[in-house]
């Protein structure tokens, strides 16, 4: 019976020892901060599928009763969302997040997962030569990339932004810098890591990146904005032709092109309007004569008052018909008073998707009040040098 106390307090001592133990026990916890939807698809073609991902983003919060909360470093996961496009008719997504491109257009894809919601757009395009974009491999890296992506507006500043997903804790690239007054490649120097712009067609870029530790990323992505990369245009002829406008277009344009590299060709024809050039079959001889790579033609001033459309627009699908199937672009008459559907019927009669309307250019004009001055051909080409640059 004596030694009860001691059998007592050893117990006594075994449960604080316990509830010690109970009390420093660490807890943690998820504390879910937003949802997420890597930038992995920007741009299909119709036809073509591709597959989205979706993360939560966390950070993992450690309880005890002794001590407040303690937040650590924000981690990513791989979800299994509910998936949802605003547009069906244009693009439709199954519960795996593989997305499908019907139609040219816009779509936004949108995920819903324990309360939280993200979206993301995508657009389809009626053909994409590089498939969809944006396209990343990488060799020699810790983490992989899941997406980017790149942007360039109308004032040259560049944007670029590179997502590694839940791969590691790596963390995002993001690169902001004016762009070069020169020609591609463009390179650009961040903590160590090395961005180049290697190539361009159009909004279409292709570039690298170089990691501290040796790695290397290849990419082609869709560049978003209004600013314009490089024009390569070496080894090719360019064919200018047209009434008097294309004469006064091609002061401004001889420069642009011989800067890319190309040789430019202007041909005018004063006076001259499509029935005229349909007649006597000029475009098929223009081009069996010079064998341009490319085809400008500045043409309809004449007609803007005209009624007899239906001609027109016949004598437009034959010049179309004898440019062949090299690269052409139509501009229209810079119109001095409103047109009487010359301009509609050239748009709808050319290659969609190759006619510069200009029918809301304000430049100053000489005292016809038609062709534009000196000043105002420079600041016309700008435009149409822009629009170019952007639909290659």
């Amino acid at each position: 019976m004596r030694r009860r106390p001691y059998l007592a307090l050893a117990l006594a001592l075994a449960a604080a020892a316990a509830f010690l133990l109970f009390v420093c026990q660490e807890q943690t916890t998820r504390d879910v901060l937003r949802i997420s939807i890597p930038r992995n698809t920007t741009h299909m073609a119709v036809g073509q599928t591709s597959r989205l991902v979706a993360f939560e983003e966390y950070q993992d919060v450690k309880l005890n009763a002794a001590s407040a909360a303690s937040e650590h470093e924000i981690s990513r996961a791989s979800i299994m969302p509910k998936w949802s496009v605003s547009d069906p008719s244009v693009a439709v997504i199954n519960e795996d997040g593989v997305i499908r491109a019907l139609k040219p257009g816009r779509v936004t894809v949108q995920v819903h997962w324990e309360g939280f919601e993200s979206s993301v757009t995508v657009e389809v395009l009626k053909d994409l030569p590089a498939g969809v974009l944006p396209q990343i491999s990488a060799d020699g890296v810790r983490c992989v990339p899941q997406g980017l992506s790149l942007s360039l507006n109308g004032e040259r500043g560049l944007s670029f932004h590179l997502n590694f997903g839940d791969n590691g804790n790596c963390n995002d690239l993001t690169i902001e810098a004016p762009a070069p007054d020169k020609s591609l490649p463009w390179s650009f120097d961040h903590k160590g890591v090395r961005l180049e712009l290697t190539s361009a067609r159009g909004p279409i870029v292709g570039g690298t990146i170089q990691t501290p530790e040796g790695g290397r990323i290849v990419f082609t992505a869709w560049s978003e904005g209004a600013g314009t990369y490089p024009i390569s245009l070496a080894g090719k002829t360019i064919l200018l032709t047209g009434d008097s406008m294309s004469e006064g277009l091609g002061w401004e344009m001889k420069g642009k092109v011989e800067a890319a590299g190309g040789r430019l060709i202007v041909i005018p024809w004063y006076s001259s309007s499509t029935i005229g050039w349909q007649a006597e079959g000029r475009m098929k001889a223009y081009v069996e004569q010079h064998q341009p790579d490319i085809v400008f033609i500045a043409l309809g001033s004449n007609e803007i008052f005209t009624t007899d459309l239906e001609a027109r627009a016949k004598a437009v699908r034959a010049i179309t018909s004898e440019i062949g199937d090299r690269p052409a672009y139509w501009i229209g008459p810079p119109s001095w008073k409103p047109d009487r559907g010359i301009v509609r019927v050239i748009q709808e009669n050319f290659i969609p998707g190759r006619f510069y309307n200009s029918n809301d250019l304000r430049v100053p004009r000489r005292k016809d009040g038609a062709h534009p001055t000196v000043e105002g051909y420079a600041t016309w080409v700008g435009l149409i040098w822009n629009w170019y640059a952007r639909s290659i």
